[in-house]
């Protein structure tokens, strides 16, 4: 049986990276808040924004990456096409599409939250780098595609550059999942010089091939004698070169690496997803209620930190009761009564919630197959023929969904696994990780 690179007690996720992912997720209104007041431009809904933002772009990055860039394929630079085709074949994972663009900050890097993914190579470094360099940032990139780590990193950095917001509030788990990339790219390299030259010329571009790697590591153990010194790693997104390659050197001579290059060499890797989608989707594929309902909530959060709109009863102060009004009163009814000069409603705040809920997610199924909260919930929206709904298709699921909500059949339907709007539209909302 083939073995799985991210799952089980031989997994090369770095320990602790999808704890510290949570601990982010968790942190990050305090985190906001806290730079709020540093920055009074950023705040808890611009940040949600910025990443419904992101999730747009994201879907229409690949036309993008058409008109400017350019594609690898056939007799387009094929030396890189065969050497990503590789490298996915080793590690059990479908090869991306691949780009060559003309950047001068980022030398690779991965987008996409579901297929087809792409990978990004600067013509800036690439004239620099050696075949088992390149492997190795491939390698890193097709890692951070098959962990999950680039549905998540596309919607908060694009064009993979840093942002000091997002360093600040996801850099925990952003640097682990750079040092989970490095060790996939170490076992799809010739060896463990060629991670660290790829990361001296990725580091320090034109200059990275004089660096002397044995100099550069008596820095870590002047960082390693001063607390202090660690300080600027903490507030940002990438970890210090010079940890990473002592990192590196820590795990080429562990015995899971010894592990993991007999498995690759022996080809007993499978793949982190394979699905192998049926002509129609079956009932029994269909997202489960708690897993519709957790998706609707987060995007209802997200909207409604957008709107800033309370999701709730409305409470309203008539007149207050003096204790003149209250003498003939029993005594066991006072409690009572004293409280009933407080009205309730329906806040109208709320209309507007669900109205801009339903245009978020028209929007982004219409863009992406699946909103935020679906994504969180790893579900998706496909026709029927397990298809990416078309714009319009989505345009019209919910709009048949926000007229269900003004019937009573509308809350039947909430319960079944196959909705009506999901019905009257040919689409469903099924489970996985993979977009349509």
């Amino acid at each position: 049986m083939g073995e799985n690179l991210f799952e089980g007690r031989e997994s090369l996720r770095v320990r602790g990276e999808r704890a510290s992912l949570w601990a982010c997720i968790v942190a990050a209104p305090v985190v906001i808040a806290a730079i709020s007041l540093i920055f009074p431009s950023v705040s808890l809904s611009e940040f949600v924004l910025l990443i419904v933002g992101g999730m747009v772009f994201v879907s229409i990055a690949r036309g993008r990456l058409l008109g400017s860039s350019i594609r690898i394929e056939g007799r387009q630079l094929p030396e890189i096409g065969e050497l990503a085709e590789s490298v996915a074949r080793r590690l059990g994972v479908k090869t991306p599409q691949v780009f060559v663009r003309d950047d001068p900050f980022v030398a690779i890097s991965a987008a996409g939250i579901g297929d087809p993914y792409a990978v990004i190579v600067s013509s800036q470094y690439y004239e620099h780098l050696r075949r088992g360099e390149l492997a190795f940032l491939i390698a890193r990139e097709l890692g951070h595609i098959a962990a999950g780590h680039t549905r998540i990193t596309s919607l908060l950095s694009v064009s993979g550059r840093e942002n000091p917001v997002v360093a600040l509030v996801f850099g925990a788990w952003l640097r682990k999942t750079e040092y989970t990339a490095d060790r996939i790219g170490l076992l799809c390299c010739d060896g463990l010089n060629d991670a660290l030259g790829a990361i001296s010329i990725t580091t320090f571009h034109a200059i990275g091939r004089r660096v002397d790697m044995h100099v550069l590591a008596e820095q870590q153990r002047e960082l390693e004698t001063e607390p202090a010194l660690r300080v600027g790693e903490w507030i940002a997104a990438v970890p210090y070169a010079t940890n990473r390659l002592e990192a590196l050197r820590s795990f080429a001579q562990s015995p899971l690496a010894a592990t993991w290059r007999t498995r690759m060499a022996s080809g007993s890797v499978v793949p982190v997803e394979s699905i192998t989608d049926p002509d129609h989707v079956t009932r029994r594929e269909t997202a489960p209620l708690f897993r519709r309902l957790g998706a609707m909530l987060i995007d209802l959060a997200i909207i409604g930190s957008i709107l800033k709109t309370p999701l709730g009863a409305k409470v309203t102060k008539v007149a207050a009761i003096s204790a003149t009004d209250l003498q003939d009163v029993p005594a066991i009814l006072r409690p009572l009564i004293s409280h009933a000069h407080y009205s309730y409603g329906f806040d109208p705040g709320v209309l507007l919630t669900f109205m801009m809920l339903f245009a978020y997610s028209a929007v982004l199924v219409g863009l992406s197959g699946q909103t935020l909260g679906m994504m969180v919930m790893e579900l998706r929206v496909v026709t029927t023929k397990y298809q990416r709904p078309t714009l319009i298709q989505s345009f019209w699921r919910y709009a048949v969904a926000l007229c269900s909500m003004m019937t009573t059949f509308a809350v039947l339907g909430f319960f079944m696994r196959v909705h009506p709007h999901d019905r009257l539209s040919r689409t469903r909302l099924v489970r996985g990780r993979k977009a349509a």
